[in-house]
């Protein structure tokens, strides 16, 4: 079993990484082989709508900081999404990663717009630490990201959503999200 973990926050110890890393000790107390990468320091590019991906076999002929990370993808048993919520959603750097796995999907036929996936029901997470105490304040956004990443093919198992993170320890400090976060890495495995 191995988990990977995608963390689209622009600080490398805040928040949104202190929870993804504890649903990733939680699959590796169960058993599980756990990876974690920083978006914002793999160099990115946005997707150039170029559809050469769009195909079976098909990969994005990009060769940024984005290309090894399908292999991650398409190895892992189960996906962590993880981003601090700005205005209202995802990063950047999340939204562009997102983008990109417009890979994981094909044309049948060529047929514009019938789409197949190139992945099917791989678990996945999602993660959001915002400053806003109310939880539900960002939901539908949340139910958007998620709704591409069914899309794409995952099957998305869970949703954290860490409110009141206003300080750069304020999910080490919450012990509530912290166990829930532990506790989703091991359900993700068993």
């Amino acid at each position: 079993m191995k988990v990977v973990g995608f963390v689209g926050s622009p600080r490398k110890k805040g928040n949104t990484t202190s929870i993804v890393n504890e649903i990733l000790r939680g699959a590796a107390k169960a058993g599980a082989e756990t990876k974690i990468f920083n978006l914002n320091e793999l160099g990115i590019r946005g997707c150039q709508a170029c559809y050469k991906c769009q195909t079976p076999e098909g990969k994005c002929v990009q060769t940024d900081g984005m290309a090894p990370r399908y292999d991650e993808i398409f190895n892992a048993d189960a996906v962590v999404f993880g981003t601090p919520v700005f205005m209202f959603q995802t990063t950047g750097q999340m939204k562009t990663f997102i983008d990109r796995l417009f890979a994981l999907l094909y044309l049948k036929d060529g047929q514009s717009g019938a789409f197949r996936n190139k992945i099917r029901g791989k678990k996945a997470v999602t993660v959001y630490a915002q400053g806003q105490p109310e939880t539900g304040a960002f939901a539908s956004s949340f139910d958007l990201n998620e709704g591409v990443l069914a899309f794409l093919g995952f099957k998305v198992e869970g949703r954290i959503v860490a409110g009141g993170m206003s300080g750069l320890n304020s999910a080490k400090g919450n012990q509530n999200i912290m166990d829930k976060a532990f506790a989703t890495g091991v359900e993700l495995v068993i």
